[in-house]
């Protein structure tokens, strides 16, 4: 019951194109599947995909705090379970890649690899590039960020399940990089 409340809330607050519902939805399935070979609590893990960039659209430098804070906000109207609304939001408040995170519960981690799962790989590469269009600037920008980044997730993994797929999704990219530079003679 409380799913349905919570994506009513929230499916409109995902306004922007990398970090919209689609993300969320892909956070989730793998979240999911974490939390199954990590045997975390799926419903702490649930909600905490399905709010952690629910702030994102409105303050995007700090968006974890405003994800959180608009998370407790809405699980409180739910059926959510009250006494697991903390756990939630300390998941969320930990998650964002730059912010070194706090929380070191396994629910926590498994939302942290998750939403850093969806930053590599073939969709990876597609949000980057969709990322750089928009914002306007080049793709030497685009390719610098696979460095600077992107190819660092796979170190950064904190989950057992969360290293395997990091793992497969860095070799996909280091051969899609390799292609990229035999096309544009680098």
């Amino acid at each position: 019951m409380w799913r349905k409340q919570v994506e009513e809330a929230a499916r409109h607050l995902h306004t922007d194109s990398t970090h919209d519902w689609e993300h969320v939805l892909r956070v989730l399935k793998t979240a999911k599947k974490i939390t199954r070979e990590e045997e975390g609590d799926a419903e702490v893990v649930e909600a905490a995909c399905l709010l952690h960039d629910c702030g994102y659209a409105e303050d995007w430098e700090q968006h974890e705090k405003t994800s959180a804070k608009k998370t407790r906000e809405i699980l409180k109207q739910t059926s959510f379970p009250e006494e697991k609304i903390s756990l939630v939001v300390s998941c969320i408040e930990s998650h964002r890649f730059s912010v070194k995170g706090t929380d070191d519960s396994l629910e926590a981690k498994v939302l942290r690899d998750a939403d850093k799962l969806d930053a590599i790989g073939a969709v990876g590469i597609a949000r980057c590039f969709l990322w750089t269009g928009e914002h306007k600037t080049t793709f030497q920008i685009a390719v610098r960020h696979f460095h600077e980044k992107l190819l660092k997730v796979k170190d950064s993994m904190q989950t057992k399940a969360g290293k395997k797929i990091a793992g497969e999704r860095h070799e996909f990219m280091k051969k899609f990089l390799e292609e990229l530079k035999k096309e544009v003679g680098e």
